[in-house]
């Protein structure tokens, strides 16, 4: 956390030498900044998952790239650190979980939007529930820019998110309603928000491998399951699950990269000692024959 807090230090000292060279040059005022984090805090041991196991090409990678070890050395070049679970998961707080899951800590994110295009008071808190797929028509919006229907020759597929414009400049208050629908995949784990109300499915031990219900405006943290209590609501948004899958041709895996975290007989441990396949693996790309349009 002392290295966290030096970088968070370090960035905020070469921010402001972006800042003040875009003055020196007359684009300050035409420069929008968004500054925002990651998809929750990394709880993960990937330097393990990078390193496989001794004899193999990544672990040889990994020691002449990231050898020291020695805390004195942390955080110098030739050093890789993690915070691991525990702290990933305070850096979350009040959010349940962290990182690659998607509960709010997974995929909650606070957003700072300052510059060109926006006027409202100075440290002002919007509440609305932003996507990272709105930047881009948000950029295009107030470059004067239009999206294209084709790139060589191709027909490129529709923007999902809503531009900002017109909220960062204080003529609107909203911009999704109850109809609107954000979903997420990733490792298998699903979810989905309509409004206040969200559903999420998720792998043992992170879940309980159901669709869950939770009330997000009462019930932020997610720790009152409310789907016993409400099956129609999960049958509602199971069905725009259902619709956002096929839409966006979502695959769902058979296998889990957490499998062996829940105890179980017999234990489905597979045979590659670099599983799960997070880094250094070739995507696996289908047959043309599998895949459904559009491709």
């Amino acid at each position: 956390m002392e290295l966290y807090a030096g970088m968070m230090e370090n960035l905020d000292h070469h921010i402001g030498r972006l800042v003040h060279y875009l003055k020196e040059i007359g684009e300050y005022e035409n420069t929008l900044f968004i500054v925002f984090g990651g998809n929750g805090a990394e709880g993960m041991d990937l330097f393990e998952m990078i390193a496989g196991t001794p004899g193999t090409r990544d672990l040889l990678f990994a020691a002449i790239n990231w050898s020291q070890t020695h805390p004195n050395a942390w955080g110098d070049p030739g050093s890789f650190v993690g915070y691991g679970p525990m702290w990933a998961q305070v850096s979350m707080t009040p959010f349940s979980q962290y990182k690659a899951l998607l509960a709010e800590g997974g995929i909650r994110n606070a957003l700072i939007v300052s510059g060109v295009g926006v006027d409202l008071p100075k440290g002002s808190i919007d509440n609305n529930v932003l996507h990272v797929a709105d930047i881009m028509p948000t950029l295009l919006e107030l470059a004067g820019a239009s999206y294209p229907k084709e790139h060589n020759g191709k027909k490129l597929p529709p923007m999902i998110g809503k531009s900002w414009a017109n909220l960062l400049a204080g003529k609107a208050k909203a911009l999704r309603d109850e109809s609107d629908v954000l979903a997420w995949e990733v490792f298998g784990n699903q979810a989905l928000r309509r409004g206040d109300w969200k559903i999420r499915w998720q792998y043992k031990p992170f879940g309980k491998e159901a669709w869950e219900l939770f009330n997000l405006a009462e019930d932020p943290a997610e720790r009152v399951d409310l789907a016993a209590k409400h099956p129609d609501k999960v049958a509602e948004l199971t069905a725009d699950w259902n619709v956002y899958v096929k839409a966006n041709n979502v695959i769902l895996p058979s296998r889990s990269l957490f499998e062996t975290q829940e105890d179980s007989m017999p234990a489905r441990v597979p045979v590659d000692k670099n599983y799960p396949p997070l880094i250094y693996k070739k995507q696996f790309v289908p047959p043309s024959d599998m895949l459904a349009d559009p491709r």
